[in-house]
């Protein structure tokens, strides 16, 4: 096991949690940091964090806190336990090793890599954890649930 370092974004006041201070940051993470920094809004932020990371390729701007689905995610979408269920399942599935997990616990795992949710969530050996991403947007309370709420809110007519 690595061991964690704490980053400070000082300029946002943010602490994140880092694998390794020698890992560069990719470009989503670089730019996502610029926007913290810059004190974008949460609508901004979660706007930026659909379009780049695979959000929308499976996903549409909806309205009333939902999205709608491309024709890929339609596809993708058949058999889905949702998020919640996903998620529990995987903390289940990482205490599994690789080489002992049954055919559907395989399946479920690659099912969570096509789904995106490695964008933001780590699968290591016995454990789930956050990516960079992933513990920035905790931080800011941009969970996937709070990304549709405001992507979605944003198509809805101003009240």
């Amino acid at each position: 096991m690595r061991p964690l370092i704490i980053l400070l974004i000082a300029t946002a006041g943010i602490a994140v949690l880092a694998p390794n201070q020698n890992e560069k940051a990719s470009a989503p993470d670089a730019a996502l940091d610029r926007m913290i920094a810059a004190g974008k809004n949460p609508q901004e932020l979660a706007q930026y964090v659909f379009d780049t990371h695979g959000c929308k390729s499976c996903h549409t701007v909806g309205h009333d806190g939902k999205l709608g689905f491309t024709e890929k995610g339609q596809e993708r979408a058949k058999g889905f336990e949702g998020c919640i269920s996903m998620l529990a399942a995987m903390t289940v599935i990482v205490q599994v090793a690789d080489d002992k997990r049954t055919p559907q616990q395989r399946d479920k795992a690659k099912r969570f890599a096509e789904f995106g949710c490695t964008a933001c969530h780590k699968l290591a050996p016995g454990a789930l954890g956050l990516t960079q991403v992933g513990a920035k947007l905790q931080h800011l309370h941009l969970g996937c649930v709070n990304v549709e709420r405001l992507v979605s809110s944003q198509a809805s007519p101003q009240r």
